[in-house]
C-alpha cells in the first residue's frame, strides 16, 4: 500500500474532479503492475497495473489507496475493462469519504462478480494524499491552507509593518510551490497595499493560481500589480454591497472580476481592512466587512477546491476561530523581533483544552528556516495520535 500511495503522489496536484490513485499488482509474492493517476492519459491508476501484465493470476492480489477506476471523469465507463483483467482479491486503502454514487456503484459491481474487497490498510495516508477532493466532493467548499512566515518569537511583522523578508530565498522558493499546488490564494487589502504583491508563479515552474483580495470598499489601487499583468482575468476582489460602483465598473474594465457579497449577519467573522494602518497583520474586523464564510462558498461554486490563505493575521484569525482550516504551513525563521505583528490574534480560547491541536505534523528544514505542515483536528481537544515526521 506504502507504494501504491508514493504513486498516487505522482499523479500531481489534487483536483476536485478525480482524486489521486496508486495501484500495484502484486503476483507470487512480487510486484508484477504499477499504475498512477495522470494528467496527460486519462486511464485509471488500477487499470493500468492490471494491463501491464495483461491478466492478474489466481492468486493475485491488487493493492490500491482509492476504489479501482475512481481517478478518472468515467470511472463506471472503466470498470468493465478493469473487471475483465481484475485478480480476486483487491485491498483498498481507504473508501471514498465523497459518498458519491460512483464509489458505491464501483463497490457493488466489485463484490457482485466475487471479488474479495478489504479496507482500511493505511487510512491516515490514504485520507491525506486525497484530502482535497473529499472535501470539496462531501462539502463543495475549498480545502483551506493558511501559510504565513513568522520569526522565532510569532512575528509576521515589526511593529512599524515591515516584513520583506522574514524568511529565507529558498522559502519564497518553497512559498511559490505551494501556490502551484493550490487553486487560489488569497490575501487582504492590508497586504496588498503594504506589499503589491503579484501572487504568481515565479521562482518555479507551473500554473499559477487564482489570485484574490479581500477589499470590502475598494481601496485596491488600479495601479495594483495584481491589475495589471497577463493574469488579471484571473483576479477576483472580494468586496461588499457597501463597496463604489464606479469602482467596481474600473476594476472591471483591467480584466479583475468583482465579487460583490452580501452584508454579514455575525461581527466578528467577517474581516478587511478599514482602519489608517496598512500590512499584513492590519486588516482590521468591521461589521461591514467581507463575510468568509459566504466567499469560502462563493469559491466552492466557481470550483475552486483549494486555496492557500497568504494573510494577513485578521484574515487567518478569523477563519481558524470559524475552523474553516484545515492546514497550517508556518515557515519559522531564527529572527526574533520583540514587539510586532502576531500571526495570529486572539482566538477567544480560555483552556487549554480548547486549543486548536493537529492530526498529524511534518517539519522540515529550508535553507536557514524550519517548515511546520500539520493538517488541524476538527474537533478541538479530540485528536488522533499525531504523526510527527521530520
Amino acid at each position: 500500500m506504502l507504494m501504491a500511495l508514493k504513486l498516487a503522489r505522482k499523479g500531481g496536484v489534487q483536483s476536485s474532479a478525480r482524486a489521486l490513485g496508486g495501484a500495484v499488482l502484486v503476483a507470487g509474492g512480487k510486484p508484477a503492475g504499477y499504475g498512477h493517476t495522470s494528467g496527460i492519459e486519462s486511464r485509471p491508476a488500477a487499470l493500468v497495473a492490471l494491463q501491464e501484465v495483461a491478466r492478474a493470476e489466481p492468486d493475485a492480489t491488487l493493492y490500491t489507496n482509492i476504489e479501482p477506476c475512481l481517478d478518472c471523469e468515467q470511472p463506471l465507463e472503466f470498470l468493465s475493462q478493469f473487471l475483465k483483467l481484475a485478480p480476486r482479491r483487491i485491498v483498498i486503502g481507504v473508501r471514498s469519504q465523497a459518498g458519491s454514487d460512483a464509489s458505491s456503484q464501483i463497490l457493488s459491481r466489485l463484490t457482485s462478480s466475487g471479488i474479495t474487497i478489504e479496507t482500511g490498510v493505511c487510512e491516515d495516508e490514504c485520507l491525506q494524499v486525497n484530502e482535497v477532493y473529499y472535501k470539496y466532493q462531501r462539502t463543495w467548499i475549498p480545502f483551506v491552507t493558511v501559510k504565513f512566515a513568522t520569526s522565532l518569537d510569532g512575528r509576521i511583522a515589526t511593529s512599524s509593518g515591515d516584513s520583506q523578508w522574514i524568511s529565507s530565498p529558498a522559502s519564497l522558493r518553497f512559498a511559490h510551490r505551494l501556490r502551484r499546488e493550490h487553486d487560489a490564494v488569497l490575501v487582504g487589502i492590508g497586504t496588498v497595499l503594504a506589499d503589491d504583491p503579484q501572487l504568481t508563479v515565479r521562482l518555479v515552474k507551473g500554473p499559477s493560481p487564482v489570485r484574490i483580495v479581500v477589499d470590502s470598499s475598494l481601496r485596491i489601487p488600479l495601479t495594483a500589480r495584481v491589475l495589471l499583468d497577463c493574469q488579471t482575468q484571473h483576479t477576483i476582489i472580494a468586496t461588499t454591497e457597501r463597496a463604489d460602483m464606479l469602482r467596481v465598473s474600473a476594476l472591471e474594465r483591467l480584466g479583475a472580476e468583482v465579487l460583490v457579497l452580501p452584508r454579514p449577519q455575525h461581527i466578528g467573522l467577517p474581516v478587511d481592512s478599514t482602519g489608517p494602518q496598512t500590512g499584513p497583520g492590519c486588516e482590521q474586523p468591521h461589521r461591514y466587512g467581507v463575510d468568509l464564510s459566504r466567499l469560502l462558498a462563493a469559491l466552492g461554486d466557481r470550483q475552486i477546491a483549494s486555496l492557500l490563505v497568504e494573510g494577513g493575521s485578521r484574515i487567518t484569525t478569523s477563519l481558524l476561530a470559524s475552523r474553516s482550516v484545515e492546514r497550517i504551513v508556518a515557515v519559522i525563521a531564527p529572527k526574533i523581533i520583540g514587539s510586532g505583528v502576531d500571526a495570529i490574534g486572539d482566538l477567544g480560547i480560555k483552556q487549554l483544552k480548547d486549543a486548536i491541536t493537529f492530526s498529524s505534523v511534518r517539519t522540515s528544514k529550508v535553507g536557514r528556516d524550519i517548515i511546520f505542515d500539520g493538517r488541524i483536528c476538527l474537533t478541538p481537544g479530540v485528536c488522533l495520535a499525531a504523526q510527527d515526521r521530520t
